[in-house]
């Protein structure tokens, strides 16, 4: 089996990571919309999932989404484009990718370390 470098290794949350996420128009950096709320299901350097109640528009080429969350330490704040859209019974779970310029593979690559130690010391 070929490896393929857009395959990425996926952390799953047992307890979900709150986040806020905001609405902005493309060419329009300073034009947010209002903060919604969601949960991180779970991550990879390229990207989450996560779920919220609202309907957000998929692969629109005139909307970017901005993800904020910490995982333990870390604030973030990442651009990117909803990739997928799925309905469920809680809400709608989305598919995030990051956007090709924000490089935070090792900042999360760390954070994950850190949570993966804070979680086996209370079990």
């Amino acid at each position: 089996m070929r490896y393929n470098r857009h395959d990425y290794f996926r952390y799953s949350f047992n307890s979900y990571i709150p986040a806020t996420f905001r609405i902005q128009l493309k060419n329009e950096e300073k034009n947010l919309s209002n903060e919604g709320r969601c949960e991180i299901l779970d991550i990879s350097t390229g990207g989450v999932k996560f779920v919220t109640h609202l309907d957000l528009p998929v692969r629109s080429e005139m909307v970017a989404l901005q993800l904020e969350f910490t995982i333990v330490k870390h604030p973030f704040e990442i651009l990117g484009n909803v990739a997928w859209k799925k309905e469920t019974e809680f809400g709608f779970e989305y598919g995030f990718e990051f956007g090709e310029d924000q490089n935070v593979d090792t900042l999360i690559t760390e954070e994950l370390k850190h949570h993966a130690r804070k979680v086996k010391e209370t079990e």
